[in-house]
């Protein structure tokens, strides 16, 4: 945003400068283009290059999608599912314990890892979601 300022409105940026007093100018700007960013919604983001040109990319796209109809078009809509799969940690043990100056700091074994789940989301493709699915270790029928 600075550049585009030192290029576009130089003007303004020379008169917005030559108000402020000249070690803190800069730092004033920097804070009312961030106040400006989060007012209205810009989020700071990293610049990244496309390792192939976005028509390629389209193109390889099209692709996998003609094929996909193609392989499965036999196939309906509520035998074609979409399945997404996240893990997740509970039982955590602490970061840090309080211990005894001098004294062993050593957990117990059970209390080292914590437990890790997964939830399978399913959808069908004639919209109708399926029940969350939770994926556990443990013993079937035994208490978790």
């Amino acid at each position: 945003m600075i550049t585009w300022i030192k290029i576009n409105q130089r003007a303004w940026l020379m008169s917005y400068l030559a108000t402020k007093i000249s070690d803190v100018a800069y730092d004033s700007l920097l804070r009312l283009l961030h106040r400006f960013c989060q007012r209205y919604g810009f989020s700071r983001q990293r610049q990244t290059k496309n390792k192939l040109k976005q028509a390629v990319l389209t193109d390889v796209y099209d692709e996998f999608a003609g094929d996909f109809h193609r392989e499965y078009q036999s196939y309906e809509n509520d035998c074609v599912f979409n399945i997404d799969e996240t893990g997740m940690y509970y039982n955590l043990p602490p970061t840090y314990i309080w211990a005894v100056r001098g004294g062993s700091a050593k957990i117990s074994k059970g209390e080292k890892h914590s437990m890790r789940m997964t939830a399978v989301l399913t959808a069908r493709a004639d919209g109708q979601k399926l029940p969350l699915l939770s994926i556990m270790k443990g013993v079937p029928g035994a208490r978790i």
